[in-house]
């Protein structure tokens, strides 16, 4: 089996184990701005979505019953229905399994983690990739550039091979009796929520004034020779143009070109003067307040096991995670 241990800041690190499964709760980010779908991608999938234009002098743009306008940070009316975008579940889950394999005299070395460390300048609360022209400025399409100790820790961790007899057994033991007393939340109740965001995302991007700033966002880039452009401005770069920007893998912890900065530089520009993005954003949030009055009372319900779980996840770090 494939066993998958995540490091905090949210990236994904997967490798073959013999007979090891460690599962994930899946996190909201999939459909909140993300186009690899409903997984937990990571801020160093290449396939996610670009969210955001050039508006970082205006945090505050107002309120609403939904909460507070923010186009730079991309915040939208659902956010308070999901998981915040973070591996604290999974970091809570793996150091109960340490605790528990302890007690038969296994070791499973879960390190410490800096739980308050932000996640990435260019990825909101709610797993929304951002893009501006600041960010293009600094990181170009790069998710984020120097690791922090945490992640080193962690990728030691990743390479710990467990070599004590008995071990899967123990380990199965240990994960059914976890999750029986700290129960996930139900992923058909997070997908009523992801699946509003992504429904409400596509139905903004096919309202006639988005479709027409898509347009001169189209019209500002063709002259520039990039290649193919999406139909959507949130899919651009191309995987293929992120590849040959080498921004993709390992290589996308590293400074970018300023080939790359250039093509960045362009994207944000013509996202801001086609007015792209205050177009997406603005629908989006109408959109969004219409599907939470239409589906108060189960959004409501999902919100509280969201807060119940949260709490509860803060709860078991607090009282198992090691020392610094």
């Amino acid at each position: 089996m494939n066993m998958v241990r995540r490091g905090v800041r949210g990236q994904t690190n997967r490798f073959t184990s013999p007979a090891v499964a460690v599962s994930l709760i899946a996190s909201l980010a999939a459909l909140t701005g993300c186009s690899a779908g409903a997984n937990t991608s990571g801020l160093t999938d290449p396939d996610v979505t670009w969210q955001g234009g050039q508006v970082t002098d205006q945090e505050e743009q107002g309120t609403s019953a939904g909460g507070i306008r923010n186009i730079a940070r991309w915040t939208l009316p659902l956010d308070e229905f999901t998981q915040e975008y973070s591996n604290l579940d999974n970091y809570a889950e793996q150091l109960l399994l340490s605790a528990c394999l302890s007690e038969g005299g296994i070791n499973w070395p879960v390190p410490w983690q800096d739980v308050e460390q932000p996640l990435s300048p260019v990825v909101n609360d709610a797993g929304r990739r951002l893009f501006n022209s600041e960010i293009a400025e600094e990181y170009g399409f790069r998710p984020n550039l120097a690791l922090t100790e945490s992640d080193k820790l962690w990728e030691g961790f990743l390479a710990y091979r467990p070599a004590e007899p008995g071990f899967q057994a123990a380990f199965d033991e240990c994960l059914v009796g976890i999750r029986e007393e700290y129960p996930a939340l139900e992923p058909e109740e997070m997908m009523l929520v992801t699946g509003l965001i992504y429904q409400v995302s596509e139905e903004a991007f096919l309202s006639a004034e988005v479709q027409e700033a898509a347009g001169r966002w189209r019209s500002c880039m063709e002259p520039q020779g990039f290649g193919q452009l999406p139909k959507r401005p949130d899919d651009f770069p191309s995987p293929e143009l992120l590849a040959e920007l080498g921004a993709v893998g390992q290589s996308a912890n590293v400074e970018p070109s300023e080939r790359e900065l250039q093509v960045a530089r362009a994207h944000a520009a013509c996202l801001d003067s086609s007015g792209y993005s205050a177009a997406m954003y603005e629908k989006e949030w109408e959109l969004q307040e219409v599907a939470i009055e239409r589906d108060r009372a189960n959004l409501d319900r999902i919100r509280a096991q969201v807060h119940e779980r949260e709490v509860a996840v803060q709860k078991i770090i607090a009282a198992n995670a090691p020392k610094a």
